[in-house]
């Protein structure tokens, strides 16, 4: 007491307490900041995630593949702070996912963020061609138990000691720094294995469609081969009966009979590609057969086509040898054709031993095989034209020039044989056809 009657103030201990009062109020205010961040840097980090599985998973989608789907989900298991992820189909049920707690909507919520009771959820449509086709559920937790502990703690410490607060502060920005980076990594593995993915979708998807118009395609040309044999037993009779009473109608029936001729080319070709034409496979080396056939790929070519041949190749192989030469005699002419203005082609043929499969093919066993490759110097083709090379009937060549039948028949004839072709070619930098045939062992002696 003062001689006033009146308490003296302790001046040090307020300002303490004051101190103590804004340290408090400002960590508070600096928790309430940082939590808006943390949770609106989360919401960006569990969205970019959620985008690039919805973008990754179109395919498995599309054809409602549970297990290509539940890869891409079990690839997030990795990161800790993700609760759930759930990809919904077509038909808007649940086919594949993982929940560490809580379950997952058994249909497709609407897109969007959900922030409540510590977790977030964020749904994304999957989309194709401007459409929603499924959706993609991430559910993570807005803040760790760790961070929340020590954010907390560093509250308390922050009364008494700011240089404890500040450090606690630094640990656990170096902690987001480390998820941070975690994320990024598992980001980088996901894109990775996006564009691996779609490379082998790409792949199956021309694979089947392949598959698919084969099988279309044999199926009305083996119908219409019948029926161009019966009408060309109906004109053998027709030109019995009118062959002495009507002279002049021996020439139309021979022009029709020629015609039926093409039609049976055609529906040849056809079989060829839906591999369903009668083969009779024999041990060949591949080496020998294309120098068999040089003097009619020169003359097939011509004068303003130099070819160059590498024959290299030893090892055996089985396939019918004259539906080979057609095909090796049908790409020179292509290649030829590439070339308007005259050119060089060269065939080599070789031995490889493969481990893996070469680019676009699909269902490659790993093994020996014999390689004949034709590689011009022509013009090219652009990557659509050069997926679309093996559709029957596709060609590039003014109407009446081409049937668009040679390529699918050259696939065909090959994967009947068990081989693989394979087409590398861009726009100026030519075109490169190789085909892969196993190699028969049996016939080595």
């Amino acid at each position: 007491m003062s001689g006033t009657g009146k308490q003296d103030v302790n001046w040090p201990v307020l300002a303490a307490l004051v101190a103590a009062a804004l340290l408090l109020v400002l960590g508070l205010l600096m928790a309430r900041y940082e939590d808006e961040i943390y949770t609106a840097q989360q919401e960006r980090d569990v969205g970019e995630q959620a985008q690039i599985l919805a973008a990754s998973i179109t395919a498995a989608v599309s054809f409602d593949d549970e297990g290509a789907a539940q890869e891409y989900v079990r690839a997030l298991t990795v990161n800790p702070q993700l609760r759930a992820a759930g990809v919904y189909g077509q038909r808007g049920t649940l086919i594949a996912h993982f929940a560490r707690s809580g379950a997952l909507p058994a249909t497709a919520p609407e897109p969007g963020t959900q922030i409540a009771g510590g977790s977030m959820t964020i749904t994304v449509p999957v989309n194709q061609d401007g459409h929603a086709i499924g959706a993609v559920i991430l559910r993570a937790d807005t803040e760790s138990l760790q961070r929340r502990v020590t954010r907390y703690a560093g509250l308390i410490l922050l009364v008494t000691m700011g240089a404890l607060v500040i450090a606690v502060l630094s640990l656990s920005q170096a902690a987001l720094i480390r998820r941070a980076r975690q994320l990024t990594e598992v980001n980088t593995r996901l894109q990775v294995e996006m564009g691996e993915r779609q490379k082998t979708e790409d792949a199956l998807r021309q694979s089947q469609k392949m598959e698919a118009i084969g099988q279309l395609s044999g199926g009305i040309a083996h119908d219409f081969n019948n029926l161009i044999m019966i009408a060309k037993g109906n004109l053998r009779l027709l030109q019995r009966k009118l062959g002495t009473t009507m002279p002049n109608a021996a020439h139309h029936i021979t022009q029709a009979d020629e015609a039926l001729d093409r039609a049976t080319s055609l529906t040849q070709r056809v079989l060829a590609f839906s591999r369903r034409q009668p083969l009779s496979p024999q041990p060949v080396r591949l080496s020998e057969l294309i120098a068999g056939i040089g003097e009619l790929l020169r003359h097939s070519v011509g004068e303003r086509t130099t070819i160059q041949t590498s024959l290299d190749a030893q090892w055996w192989t089985l396939c019918d040898v004259n539906q080979m030469e057609n095909v090796i005699l049908n790409l020179a002419i292509n290649a030829r054709d590439a070339m308007p203005g005259g050119g060089t082609l060269v065939i080599a043929t070789r031995d490889a031993a493969l481990s893996h499969a070469p680019a676009d093919v699909t269902d490659f066993t790993p093994g020996d095989y014999v390689l004949v490759s034709l590689r011009d110097s022509g013009e090219g083709m652009s990557e659509d034209v050069r997926r679309r090379a093996l559709d029957p009937f596709f060609t590039t060549k003014p109407q009446g020039k081409g049937t668009g039948l040679g390529l699918s028949m050259a696939f065909g004839f090959v994967r009947q044989s068990n081989g693989h072709l394979a087409i590398e070619s861009a726009p100026g930098a030519g075109t490169t056809i190789a085909i892969y045939m196993p190699r028969y062992r049996e016939s080595e002696s």
